[in-house]
């Protein structure tokens, strides 16, 4: 019985988080200095655009492109070359979508780069390991052999890596399943 309801449960907070999870934005091929049009669904207007960096994406914006009242935007891209971003939109009522990663691509053009134009080192997932050996005679450092994290090490850095990728549930889903919860289990 326990079981029944509970599937039940589940099911119905999946079909109800399938009604909300239609706000989305596109993965667009970015280029240094080039227009790129950006694309979302609709949604509650104004939204929040960021450019920010892939590897740390509640961190600081490296752009933030304003409120858009339209479904769409097109953006010179004024970050380097090599750059891994992603871009965060949120609407007016805080909902939340997320392109995948892109690395921005090289271009002959670098007129719209300054000196304080955004940039992240991409990550190699590569790290150097320094052994230092004491000995009563003598103190030396070696380099030892190189080694690339796996599992959760590096969970995401890379699309192919095997890492999920999770939406939370927004605050009106949660409710709702909460309250359909509690009605079966009345029952």
């Amino acid at each position: 019985m326990f079981a029944t309801l509970f599937s039940i449960t589940l099911l119905a907070a999946l079909a109800i988080q399938g009604v909300f999870a239609d706000f989305t934005i596109t993965t667009p091929s970015l280029v240094q200095c080039a227009a790129s049009q950006i694309t979302w669904t609709q949604s509650v207007s104004p939204y929040n655009l960021l450019v920010v960096p892939a590897d740390d994406v509640c961190g600081e914006a490296l752009v933030d492109l304003g409120n858009q009242t339209s479904l769409s935007t097109s953006w010179t891209v004024n970050v380097a070359s090599g750059t891994q971003v992603v871009l965060s939109l949120e609407d007016a009522d805080g909902n939340e979508a997320w392109s995948g990663t892109m690395t921005v691509a090289s271009s002959s053009d670098s007129s719209c780069l300054t000196s304080s134009t955004p940039s992240t080192a991409p990550s190699s997932g590569t790290t150097q390991v320094f052994m230092l050996t004491i000995s009563p005679s003598s103190t030396s450092t070696s380099a030892t052999t190189t080694f690339s994290p796996a599992g959760a090490a590096n969970a995401g850095l890379a699309p192919a890596s095997g890492a999920l990728s999770i939406r939370p549930l927004s605050a009106l889903t949660s409710v709702v399943s909460g309250l359909l919860a509690f009605i079966v289990f009345a029952l």
